[in-house]
């Protein structure tokens, strides 16, 4: 009877018996099946070859010279090197005591006399397949052991590459996060000192202006009255210095509205009384200078604003003004500016052609430039526009300026 293993090495069995014809018979059947067969006939010699050999499976007679089967059995699981060899008994002991004796002594299986060779190399395949497949088992075992405690140490070293990479984000956010704190603390200087370099510029303005109002208007306002004089002591009887006196005026008084109209561009005697009324002369000089409609809608003059945010909100709608006469093509606007809760809110609605601010913010100075100025003051700046939908800029200030609350 040949039975396949799942092991195609060659087992050896190892038989252990004093009666010649089982060991030839039993030997015989098992070299058909391709299994090394190995024999003793006693104990002790059954002890020594399954040390050296070291068996996959040894059959046991119990009835022995010297040592019993018992005895060998005992001593074969007592010895750490062969007491992993499965043993099945071949005895002509029917009796119950001696098959309990039998597994007492460590044996796995128990075949009694006579035999049927048939019946013994069933068995011991049987036996030979289990140990393979204990064997594969343990080697499956061993190699999932070692996989887990593999995997023990990835997981430790991922565990400390986790942490090591925490630290350096949490070194990293730190770092982050103190070049942000400087990065604000320099942008706060930098529109402070914008801030103030705006404020040097309007009270530059502010000086120039009077200047030119009071000194150079005034000295025109004298050559005028001095060319009048003229004409009255010296112009009766002379046609051709009349002529000239005359042309000399009509100059003066070019003079002096360029003078005034430089004054006012540069700071509007208007805006002294108030960003209401500096709003209402920047509209009356935008519809006298163009062919577009503008309306202003205010509330009462005093607004109860601070000196910055009153100059912010008029240097905006002026140069709002200046980009509806330069680009928009519009044919109205509407101005409103309202008041409460703080804040002040200014709205330069036009209908003209529109644009896409993102395209166009970038190169336009004049729109960089009012942006900044509203930022610096800690204000909100946004451009809503669409092209051939008209363009609404919104400016929202504080009513007053830090400092100025303070």
């Amino acid at each position: 009877m040949h039975i396949d293993t799942p092991d195609p090495r060659r087992p050896t069995i190892l038989i252990i018996d004093d009666t010649p014809a089982n060991l030839d018979v039993i030997a015989k059947g098992f070299e058909r099946d391709g299994v090394r067969v190995v024999v003793a006939q006693d104990g002790e010699e059954g002890l020594g070859r399954a040390t050296f050999v070291h068996p996959d499976l040894i059959l046991l007679d119990v009835m022995l010279p010297g040592i019993d089967g018992f005895e060998v059995c005992r001593r074969l699981q007592q010895d750490e090197g062969t007491r992993d060899i499965p043993v099945i008994f071949m005895t002509a002991l029917l009796d119950i005591d001696s098959k309990v004796a039998a597994f007492k002594a460590g044996a796995v299986d128990y075949v009694t006399k006579p035999f049927q060779i048939d019946e013994v190399t069933a068995r011991a395949w049987t036996h030979l397949n289990l140990r393979q497949m204990r064997t594969m088992l343990a080697e499956r075992n061993e190699r999932l052991q070692r996989e887990i405690e593999d995997r023990k140490i990835a997981e430790r070293e991922l565990q400390a590459y986790r942490e090591g990479l925490e630290l350096q984000v949490a070194e990293r956010t730190a770092a982050l996060r103190d070049s942000e704190r400087r990065l604000e603390e320099s942008l706060v200087r930098v529109r402070e000192l914008a801030a103030h370099r705006e404020r040097a510029r309007e009270q530059e303005r502010m000086r120039i202006a009077r200047e030119l109002h009071d000194e150079l208007g005034q000295a025109l306002t004298a050559l005028r009255m001095k060319i009048a004089l003229l004409r009255v002591e010296f112009g009766q009887d002379n046609p051709a210095l009349i002529h000239h006196v005359g042309k000399m005026n009509e100059l003066v008084d070019r003079t002096i509205g360029v003078v005034r109209g430089v004054s006012s561009a540069l700071r509007p005697a208007a805006l002294d009384m108030g960003v209401v009324p500096a709003l209402e002369w920047l509209v009356k000089e935008f519809r006298a200078h163009s062919d577009i409609d503008c309306e202003l809608v205010a509330p009462e003059p005093s607004l109860g604003l601070g000196d910055g945010v009153e100059l912010a909100i008029f240097r905006v709608a002026q140069e709002s003004l200046t980009n509806v006469t330069r680009h928009a093509r519009a044919s109205a606007v509407r101005m409103t500016l309202q008041a409460g809760g703080g804040q002040c809110t200014l709205e330069v609605r036009d209908d003209g052609c529109g644009f896409a601010p993102d395209d166009v913010e970038r190169d336009k100075f004049g729109l960089v430039g009012m942006r900044e100025r509203v930022e610096m003051l800690g204000g909100e700046f946004s451009i809503a526009s669409v092209p051939g939908e008209g363009t609404t800029l919104r400016v929202r200030l504080p009513a007053t300026k830090p400092e100025e609350a303070r």
